[in-house]
């Protein structure tokens, strides 16, 4: 009776591996720190994760969700506003320097994404609510921009980054920080949770609505550049002023540590 038993354990672990096995789809970049990506209505988690390489590499694990049921054979999915040319509910559109990736699924399936891009070239991500997207990216050197409705997180990107939500925390931790172009991070109800080099050069402003701001940072009471008003927005500077870092909550905390 146990031989049985796990006979049949074994065979439903074996259907699991076949249904999770990954499909995949590249696309090469000329000259990638002048190239743009943008992506567009992706469901669901999205990890993306920049590396030293000239593709894109997108990876999906949700084989039942893209796969055409027996009687579609000989048709191929119609989606609306595009067409699938990667095999995985994805368009792919490019133009000059500017590639395109929109998410062709309904807002009730997800695709089980994952994504590796080059780590010089430009990101922008953007969905609408009922996406219920949520963003990590990491190892990005160039810039980032998300607009979403749910969490952020940044890890090991220089920026600068445009980030904002409408509702989660957005968490954005630097190895180091661009000096050449401005950070703003906004959301309207959620938390923001900022890590910086210590040594960081930036003009600082931070401000929240009806939450609380916590710093292991050091703010001089006779800092002359150093602005309250009705004690939730700070202007100042940090080690001589630098690069304009801007961080908006209108009902959560703001946090800013040193790394």
């Amino acid at each position: 009776m146990k031989r049985i038993h796990s006979i049949h354990l074994f065979m439903a672990l074996l259907f699991t591996a076949g249904t999770l096995s990954a499909q995949e789809y590249k696309t090469a970049i000329e000259n990638s720190k002048e190239a743009k990506l943008t992506l567009i209505d992706f469901v669901g988690d999205l990890p993306i994760e920049g590396y030293a390489g000239n593709e894109i590499i997108v990876t999906s694990t949700s084989d039942h969700s893209i796969t055409p049921p027996d009687r579609a054979k000989g048709l191929k999915p119609v989606y609306a506003g595009a067409t699938d040319n990667t095999g995985i509910g994805l368009s792919v559109e490019k133009n000059g320097k500017e590639i395109t990736i929109q998410c062709l699924l309904p807002f009730t399936r997800e695709g089980g994404y994952k994504i590796r891009v080059p780590d010089n070239l430009s990101l922008k991500i953007q969905s609408g609510c009922e996406r219920r997207s949520a963003v990590t990216v990491e190892n990005m050197k160039n810039e980032v921009e998300v607009n979403v409705c749910q969490a952020i997180k940044i890890r090991n990107s220089t920026g600068p980054l445009v980030l904002s939500n409408i509702s989660g925390a957005i968490d954005v931790v630097f190895n180091e920080v661009n000096k050449d172009k401005p950070i703003s991070i906004a959301t309207i109800s959620g938390e923001i949770d900022v890590t910086i080099p210590a040594k960081t050069p930036v003009d600082l402003e931070m401000k929240t609505m009806s939450g609380s701001i916590y710093s292991d940072f050091d703010f001089p009471s006779d800092d002359k550049q150093m602005k309250r008003i009705g004690g939730s927005i700070m202007n100042t500077r940090l080690n001589g002023g630098g690069v304009d870092l801007k961080l908006t909550t209108i009902t959560g905390a703001i946090f800013l540590r040193k790394k």
